[in-house]
């Protein structure tokens, strides 16, 4: 896996390796660090330059690299590939998985979501949160009566009255940002575990490469949430906005008996998704509870 920091390179820089090191210089500084330091590397500005040589050590270090379209936003993500021995036995796993634990999966997933998404609306002081937790409780497996649906469209009618989830504004386009950048890290944690992030549990498109990431990222949104409506754009993302986007994969969550930000958290995520397949028990899967202690961030 890779380490703890976020680099985001948004200059015309040249991006190398020396020395097993990560290299970046401009016009008018130059700066080396340890890239087993790194957990992502999102490249901001079309006109970097980058070695393969960077590519293929960050894919080795475990590192997410990440990078985006014209508009900023996060179109492809590199993994790393074929860095865990585990990796065919959890591929065989995945395949003969019984649809019965698929579902109890799918409904783990759900549920969590929805509560956290409860905690986001009473740390935004917002009504809705105990509607919600009265409909985690109803959650059935594989979500059979479509309990996600109902609790988003509750959701979202208490997190910004007015505010369509399918509209052009930058507030939108905020949160599409902040679930681009979740949905690389979870798909970097699961392909480093040995996952194939194709074959998921509720999402199942057979043109989707990241159906898993997609499952595992349904939990991890309301984070995202409550950095957006804590502190809405401006009518566009700009630079800064962007970096205070990404202070999402150091935000706090609380995992089982322990604490963790959400980079590592996606890690134990994609770990305990291994146990709970090779024990065939859903109850070991382990997703991120968002507390009061989540406005903290660590950088």
């Amino acid at each position: 896996m890779g380490g703890w920091r976020t680099l985001v390179v948004s200059s015309e820089a040249e991006v190398s390796i020396r020395l097993g090191n990560l290299h970046i210089r401009n016009a008018d500084t130059a700066i080396t660090l340890p890239l087993e330091d790194l957990n992502t590397l999102l490249f901001d500005s079309p006109r970097g330059k980058v070695s393969f040589s960077v590519l293929a050590s960050a894919a080795q270090a475990g590192v997410a690299t990440i990078v985006v379209d014209e508009k900023h936003l996060p179109c492809g993500v590199l993994l790393p590939y074929a860095q865990n021995s585990r990796e065919p036995l959890l591929v065989n796993m995945q395949v003969e998985t019984s649809e019965p634990f698929r579902k109890r999966v799918w409904q783990t997933i759900v549920e969590q979501k929805i509560r956290n998404s409860a905690a986001c609306l009473d740390l935004l002081s917002r009504k809705g949160g105990n509607t919600l937790r009265r409909i985690a409780r109803t959650v059935a497996s594989g979500d059979s009566t479509g309990r996600e649906a109902y609790a988003a469209r509750v959701y979202f009618q208490h997190l910004g009255p007015g505010f369509k989830r399918r509209s052009d504004s930058s507030l939108s386009g905020a949160l599409n940002y902040g679930y681009a950048i979740l949905r690389a890290i979870l798909a970097r944690s699961l392909a480093a575990a040995g996952f194939c992030c194709a074959l998921g549990v509720g999402h199942r498109s057979k043109t989707n490469n990241f159906n898993l990431a997609d499952d595992m990222v349904e939990a991890y949104r309301p984070f995202v949430d409550l950095l957006v409506f804590s502190n809405p754009p401006g009518d566009e993302l700009d630079a800064d906005y962007r970096a205070y986007l990404l202070g999402v994969l150091h935000m706090e969550c609380e995992m089982g008996k322990g604490t963790y930000t959400i980079a590592t958290a996606a890690d134990e995520t994609a770990a305990s998704y291994a146990r709970a397949l090779s024990s065939r028990n859903y109850r070991l899967l382990s997703l991120p509870v968002l507390t009061a202690n989540s406005r903290r961030t660590y950088e």
